[in-house]
């Protein structure tokens, strides 16, 4: 939240529920989709499009096809982009990271299209340099634990959430629970 436009009384309740202009964002989808081609020009990638390239995406109301990218490499992390008709984007990291663009967009919020692309530029430069890990935990008794990290020089971002049991089991049926991505490989 960015408390400058609000001092230090901070937003008013009612601003938490109020959208008052989604158009600011705009700017994101032409932006994201200008930074996948230079992407798949750049890293020996596939690009695939569609609009059921993700279950867990597949209720979004999408104003275009998602894409995503697969590194050749399989030891690098795919991305995958969706368009959604707020206007946002959704972006999968990985396996498990899910993140929005803006993360909320709500008056309270304050995001700006300029400050989400800083974000969405520093979270595409850190998956594609191998600057990215992602874990989920099932302890033997309780609720699981998904955790994401990608780390640079100059920041560190990085998070987590409660799963359901079986949720977790799902995402981990493939195996590993671990992932230390590497670098995308050069074209």
């Amino acid at each position: 939240m960015n408390g400058s436009k609000w001092g230090l009384a901070g937003p008013p309740p009612e601003a938490y529920s109020r959208i008052t202009n989604p158009e600011r964002f705009e700017p994101l989808h032409h932006v994201a989709l200008t930074h996948l081609h230079r992407l798949e020009e750049q890293f020996d990638v596939e690009r695939v499009e569609g609009y059921e390239l993700d279950q867990d995406l597949a209720q979004a109301d999408l104003a275009r096809a998602s894409v995503k990218l697969i590194p050749a490499d399989s030891k690098a992390a795919p991305i995958l982009v969706a368009f959604t008709t707020f206007p946002a984007l959704i972006m999968r990291c990985g396996l498990f990271l899910m993140l929005a663009f803006p993360a909320c967009g709500c008056d309270a919020c304050d995001e700006t299209a300029e400050g989400e692309l800083h974000r969405l530029n520093e979270v595409l430069d850190d998956v594609v340099e191998g600057r990215f890990r992602e874990s989920i935990r099932v302890p033997l008794w309780g609720d699981a634990e998904q955790e994401w990290e990608l780390i640079s020089s100059t920041h560190r971002m990085g998070g987590g959430l409660r799963l359901a049991r079986s949720r977790a089991r799902a995402l981990v049926s493939a195996g590993r629970r671990t992932f230390e991505w590497a670098a995308w490989p050069l074209r």
